[in-house]
């Protein structure tokens, strides 16, 4: 490999999380007033939101199971206890994702300029975006889901995850992400280099310092270039 490797976070680095989020939501009750009209107007966006926290903070489980049970106790909390009803509306909302998502028009002129550059393009996320859904994504090496890993950033597993299918080494690594404890001091603890996307211009952190710190992904190949020469 003449170049390195360059990982990015998904949420909040590609694209905006909560926009999308919320836009797949809509897009569930839109569907799910469809398939059962009685059902209309009785679950809000507001109330998918707070039954997925309380399920969030009552059990454990992989993000869409804990996305699974909201749904049901959501719809149990308007008179249909029906888990069949709400694995059905759950498909629904996470197909709607990738729908929904509305990438940074940043993203793509930074992932050619990279690849250009020689560098392998990958992900590692908390998350579980169905990026492969998205035609971004075949200019990507690898994807880390942290559920795969079998922990979430900041810890190391997702990293070495990467390394393993990347067949990179750390210290030819530049990771960014837009959370400096998770995304900047979790790379820069495996070895690798943490770029802090700070697209809105938020204050330094006291305790963590990135390698680098951009305002937008058009910095990004000539930081990388920097930090790997």
């Amino acid at each position: 490999m003449t170049g390195g490797v360059v990982s990015f976070d998904l949420d909040g680095t590609l694209w905006e999380f909560q926009p999308m989020m919320d836009g797949a939501i809509m897009a569930a009750i839109e569907a799910l007033e469809e398939r059962v009209p009685e059902l209309a107007g009785r679950l809000t966006l507001a109330d998918l939101h707070e039954h997925r926290r309380m399920v969030g903070h009552e059990m454990e489980g992989t993000l869409e199971e804990l996305r699974r049970e909201s749904l049901h106790r959501a719809l149990r909390s308007v008179g249909r206890d029906d888990r069949e009803l709400a694995g059905w509306m759950a498909d629904r909302l996470l197909a709607a994702r990738a729908d929904r998502v509305g990438v940074h028009g940043d993203v793509a002129p930074a992932v050619e300029a990279l690849l250009r550059q020689g560098h392998l393009v990958g992900a590692i996320t908390n998350g579980n975006f169905p990026f492969h859904r998205l035609e971004l994504a075949q200019r990507f090496h690898f994807v880390v889901h942290a559920e795969e890993a079998g922990a979430e950033k900041p810890a190391p597993e997702p990293f070495a995850l990467a390394v393993q299918l990347s067949g990179g080494h750390p210290d030819r690594w530049v990771h960014v992400g837009d959370d400096i404890e998770i995304d900047v001091a979790g790379a820069q603890a495996y070895g690798m280099r943490g770029v802090w996307l700070n697209r809105f211009g938020l204050a330094p952190h006291p305790d963590v310092r990135p390698d680098a710190e951009i305002a937008g992904l058009d910095e990004l190949p000539g930081t990388v270039e920097r930090l790997l020469r």
